[in-house]
């Protein structure tokens, strides 16, 4: 049952009257992600900070650069398209047992 409660200095606070059957129990909590302070557990060194954010934007630079035209993909080799083969088998056999 989802109840909603309001965050109050440590506190939860139903919005509407509820009785619990036990004093105590394990709850789950959704809290939006904009209303959590990030903080770091290792107390890194800021040059190391530095290097990781650095890092990050190249993996983002690297996932969102454009994908080059086909035309100028370099032809598969025998052992890329025996390897394409294999994996359209093995999926095809996964796809016999699920049915």
């Amino acid at each position: 049952m989802q109840v909603e409660a309001i965050y109050d200095h440590g506190k939860l606070e139903f919005i509407a009257p509820v009785r619990l059957k036990a004093e105590r129990l394990k709850v789950v909590v959704t809290v939006p992600d904009n209303e959590i302070e990030i903080d770091t557990a290792y107390n890194l060194p800021p040059a190391v900070l530095d290097r990781a954010k650095a890092l990050l934007a190249r993996m983002a630079d690297i996932k969102n650069a454009p994908l080059p035209p086909d035309d100028d993909l370099p032809e598969l080799t025998a052992k890329q398209r025996e390897r394409i083969e294999a994996l359209s088998l093995r999926d095809e056999i996964k796809g016999l047992r699920s049915s």
